[in-house]
């Protein structure tokens, strides 16, 4: 057993230490500044908060009392079949979310206790997530979903003193264990290590830098900052952006996504995971936003451009898997509720030139009724899930 420890402490120094952090909390995807402003413009009666929070309110899964679901295994493969049962654990984070950021804005600690709720059960029975491969979507998207609303509820007393460890410990055993995995390339479909497109490897990265803050652990904090910058995969930046091209007309540079050639509904999941990573890291003193000549932001308006439908240049793209000859017009104008988040980031924080960015958030608009919502609120399907949302709520400035 010694030889293990001193095996572990040796393998602890190999990993690339990126900072060393005194955690902020809350400061993942929410922060209590966020909350301030909300709190002021709602109360001033003024949207597009106004109307983003009666959208919040309005939802059964922000509304009490709430059941939840939780089970012992979370299967997200056998489409089709009874095994499929991660929408339970898709709608539970829903609530948790939603409920913890309606206690946080209201103060009424109903939601807070409801939330608090479903949280606990989730981290006192989950044990496993299965269904092949798609087993580690689950655990990145979802990961990175529960953590979030664990680090929002953080501040509510009675959930700090009885709930907090029980979910933190459920999230190290259970999710960040399959987060290393899939990044360290461990599963026997990875033996080429590009081979998942960039989305799968981003929710990871981005999971294991959440729960690192969550947790308060250091390691795996690093280990997800690392892997954005120097990893192998696809959830690197440089492999997720995989080509800087110019812009017909101006000559600007525009970052061509790992995923275009797929299909414009993925790409767009793709730039949704960078905006959550890039805002994880911002709230803990760490700029990703502007790492590598900002290349979260010329993906963006790479494919903010595309999906206005203008044209773009597009550089052949293999992995040795797949072969894209051209841009994908597949889901093309495909929305995601992103776009306040780096609008407001690069534009109004940055003070950056991002048209095509400024633009998209203006398409998002009028598709979301003119404010973006959030998770729970646009029906039953996955990609309604994949992110936590109402970015006119909390990121749009005052």
């Amino acid at each position: 057993m010694v030889a293990v420890a001193l095996f572990f402490q040796f393998f602890l120094l190999l990993l690339p230490q990126v900072c060393s952090l005194e955690f902020v909390h809350p400061g993942l995807m929410v922060t209590n500044a966020n909350i301030e402003l909300a709190k002021n413009q709602i109360s001033a009666k003024k949207d597009p908060w106004l109307s983003s929070w009666n959208r919040l309110i309005s939802l059964q899964c922000s509304n009490t009392p709430y059941t939840s679901s939780a089970v012992n295994t979370i299967y997200r493969g056998d489409w089709g079949t009874n095994n499929a049962n991660v929408h339970l654990l898709w709608q539970d984070i829903a609530a948790a979310f939603n409920l913890a950021l309606r206690w946080k804005i209201s103060g009424d600690t109903q939601y807070a206790d409801a939330a608090a709720k479903i949280l606990v059960s989730w981290g006192e029975t989950l044990q496993t997530l299965g269904g092949g491969d798609d087993k580690y979507l689950t655990a990145g998207l979802q990961g990175y979903e529960l953590a979030n609303a664990a680090e929002l509820l953080r501040g509510y007393p009675p959930f700090a003193k009885n709930g907090l460890a029980i979910v933190t410990d459920m999230l190290l055993r259970v999710i960040l264990p399959m987060n290393e995995k899939f990044l360290n390339h461990g599963e026997g479909s990875e033996h080429n290590v590009k081979h998942f497109f960039a989305n799968w490897e981003l929710c990871n990265v981005a999971s294991a830098m959440a729960i690192g803050v969550l947790a308060e652990n250091q390691t795996a904090w690093d280990f997800g900052i690392h892997y954005f910058k120097n990893g192998s995969g696809n959830g690197c930046i440089d492999n997720a952006i995989t080509n800087i091209v110019q812009e017909p007309g101006t000559g600007n540079p525009l970052g061509q996504g790992q995923e275009s050639g797929r299909d414009q509904g993925h790409s767009a999941l793709g730039i949704q995971l960078l905006g959550v990573i890039g805002q994880q890291a911002w709230n803990q003193g760490v700029d990703l936003f502007s790492y590598n000549g900002s290349r979260i932001l010329l993906g963006a308006e790479y494919f903010a451009r595309y999906n206005l439908g203008n044209d773009v240049p597009f550089v052949p793209y293999t992995n040795g898997i797949v072969h894209f000859s051209e841009i994908s017009s597949a889901s093309r104008g495909n929305a995601r509720p992103t776009w306040e988040l780096l609008n407001n980031h690069y534009v109004v924080i940055k003070g950056l030139d991002a048209p095509w960015t400024a633009k998209y958030l203006n398409h998002s608009l009028e598709v979301f009724y003119g404010y973006e919502d959030g998770i729970g609120s646009r029906g039953g399907a996955s990609g309604y899930f994949d992110g936590l949302g109402w970015g006119s709520l909390l990121y749009r400035s005052g």
